[in-house]
């Protein structure tokens, strides 16, 4: 299955068939590193033999290759999220929300896209393009920071390095925590509520958006650590309380009173 973000990019090179062994390969690697991508366990996983890789990569190397392709593509969208029109807050938020858009529409890639620099560091020019690409990142990140400072919209205390690093660890973290969820929770809405968070911490005049200040901290963890449901919580503790209760001795039974004895007649005349 191509992910939605490819199959409506007339940019993106491959077929169906070349995107789901690449979908494949990335799902080997994310469940057991990039060491495992061999081209058996990739062709176990796409469903077809060794052989048949061949007729879409050369071998291995071009795998990799591919995905590299899929990690510049959804990096050059987000790019385009980043140095388009808009100034500080606002459009950090654009861009942030963006880019998590770009993530949660190649589900497949996630991995490959949040971790490239350990996929792809058995390939040292594919990583040196990582690397740089990072860096244009940043420096995009950067410069809407200092929009923002200039404007009076963000606080000029904070070292704007140290917000760019937050703003781009809000991002890599509530990705990785997705992916460790096995893609269990709503990326988009967990985001949303780190941006406020974000915001919050480095606005001279909060731009975020309220949220129900009712929400529990457990309510809030969950957006990122999806937790078992409530009524689920509630049966263990019942079981809980059941079993306690029957460790507990039973108290003994007080004996009931006797009646007391009908006294004898006494003869008359005694």
């Amino acid at each position: 299955m191509i992910p939605e973000i490819f199959s409506t990019d007339s940019a993106w090179p491959y077929s169906k068939a070349k995107t789901a062994v690449l979908a494949a390969a990335s799902a080997v690697i994310r469940e057991e590193g990039p060491r495992a991508a061999t081209l058996k366990n990739i062709a176990t996983r796409a469903g077809i033999t060794e052989p048949a890789i061949f007729r879409h990569f050369d071998g291995v190397d071009g795998l990799f290759g591919g995905l590299f392709s899929a990690f510049e593509r959804v990096y050059e969208l987000s790019a385009e999220a980043l140095t388009s029109d808009g100034k500080g807050l606002a459009k950090l938020r654009e861009a942030g929300s963006a880019i998590i858009a770009n993530i949660a529409a190649c589900q497949d890639f996630a991995y490959v896209l949040i971790y490239a620099r350990h996929v792809f560091r058995g390939y040292p020019e594919l990583k040196a393009k990582v690397l740089e690409r990072d860096s244009k990142d940043q420096a995009a990140i950067l410069a809407r920071v200092a929009e923002g400072v200039k404007s009076g919209e963000i606080r000029s205390d904070i070292d704007p390095v140290s917000i760019a690093t937050a703003f781009m660890g809000a991002i890599e973290s509530t990705t990785t925590l997705w992916i460790e969820s096995g893609f269990g929770f709503d990326i988009v809405a967990a985001f949303a509520d780190r941006l406020d968070d974000f915001e919050r911490s480095v606005a001279t005049k909060s731009q975020a958006k309220s949220r129900d200040a009712k929400a529990s901290s457990r309510e809030r963890a969950a957006a990122y650590f999806p937790l078992k449901p409530a009524k689920n919580r509630g049966a263990a503790a019942k079981k809980a309380a059941a079993k306690a209760k029957a460790k507990t001795p039973a108290k003994k039974a007080k004996p009931k009173a006797s009646a007391a004895k009908p006294k004898k007649a006494t003869p008359k005349g005694k």
